[in-house]
């Protein structure tokens, strides 16, 4: 499996031509967030971003959005990755949850605009992500909003 996860890597580390330094924190942490992810075979990235928390990748291919959608279902299951949610939303998308060792992944997929094929995101926390924390930090932002009024 490390074929596919080095040309994810690649993939993402390679994205949009950018000048030097230009989002290359960006790709690095999208690398570290989609490290076990796979790309779906002969896509294009289109864009990655990243917080303090996440990142995402943002893809397309020509291929049809129930054969990418089919074939995430099938290869998330192969690796490892436990299906937690697989919807298909009002507009056509298609909205898929997964978890792999208490990481979660979001991957949403949605037809092209104006032409075939389909563009698809994916969405991993970083390792260093602590929700927890986050969790309780905003919590705590709260509750001192409270106690002060």
């Amino acid at each position: 499996m490390n074929r596919p996860r080095c040309a994810l890597i690649a993939l993402v580390l390679f994205a949009a031509c950018e000048r030097a330094g230009e989002g290359a924190a960006d790709r690095e942490l999208a690398a570290a967030a989609l490290q076990d992810v796979l790309a779906f075979p002969g896509s294009a990235v289109v864009s990655v971003s990243a917080g303090q928390d996440a990142a995402q990748a943002a893809f397309t291919t020509p291929a049809a959005l129930q054969n990418v959608a089919a074939w995430y279902r099938v290869n998330l299951k192969l690796n490892d990755w436990d299906m937690k949610g697989d919807q298909l939303m009002a507009d056509g998308s298609i909205a898929l949850y997964a978890v792999r060792r208490g990481k979660p992944l979001w991957i949403t997929l949605r037809r092209n605009n104006g032409g075939p094929g389909t563009t698809y995101t994916l969405v991993g926390t970083l390792p260093s992500a602590d929700s927890a924390r986050a969790q309780r930090s905003g919590s705590s932002m709260s509750s001192n909003r409270i106690q002060r009024r």
